[in-house]
């Protein structure tokens, strides 16, 4: 068991080979093989030199089940969690916590919210953007803003939303 509690299951001769194993040991892997290994957005760009690792390596990650640490490593590597995925536009408000700004995301070129939470020093994330982040990660619906991306750094936690035009009000009290 590795130390993210998911099994490592090596892979011998004696295993049953699926279709789609298959069927990538002959054929180089495409951007929408791995945006379908990862659970991505069809309308993500892929930087080039990521794709280049995939077709170098092989299909030999395709041969197991993804792990959740492999997973979040290589949405890393993708541009996923990093401030410098983002541009920021417009301020759109500011309150007591946080400030939030219209931005565009360098994977999809896709408009964005940017809600900026400072961080104390001595206090660390407050509870609230906590509560917020384990509601909204989890929650998949029409009438509630997607969270898209979450962003730690010393002075800020940075939370990415899909854009809203009317988002001035929407987003989440300030």
């Amino acid at each position: 068991m590795s130390s993210d509690g998911e099994s490592d299951v090596g892979s011998s001769s004696d295993d049953v080979h699926s279709p789609v194993r298959v069927r990538l040991r002959n054929k180089k892997i495409s951007t929408e093989d791995i945006n379908k290994r990862l659970s991505l957005p069809a309308d993500i760009r892929l930087p080039d030199d990521y794709l280049e690792k995939f077709n170098v390596i092989g299909p030999a990650l395709f041969d197991q089940p993804i792990s959740r640490r492999l997973r979040r490593v290589s949405l890393s590597e993708i541009g996923f969690g990093k401030l410098e995925t983002y541009i920021k536009l417009d301020k759109l408000g500011e309150g007591t916590y946080a400030t939030v700004y219209k931005g565009r995301s360098k994977l999809t070129e896709n408009l964005v919210a940017l809600k900026e939470i400072r961080l104390e020093h001595e206090e660390g994330a407050p509870c609230t953007a906590i509560r917020e982040v384990s509601l909204l990660k989890d929650l998949k619906h029409a009438n509630i803003v997607t969270l898209h991306d979450i962003i730690h750094t010393q002075k800020s936690l940075t939370l990415v939303f899909e854009y809203l035009k009317s988002s001035t009000a929407t987003y989440l009290m300030l």
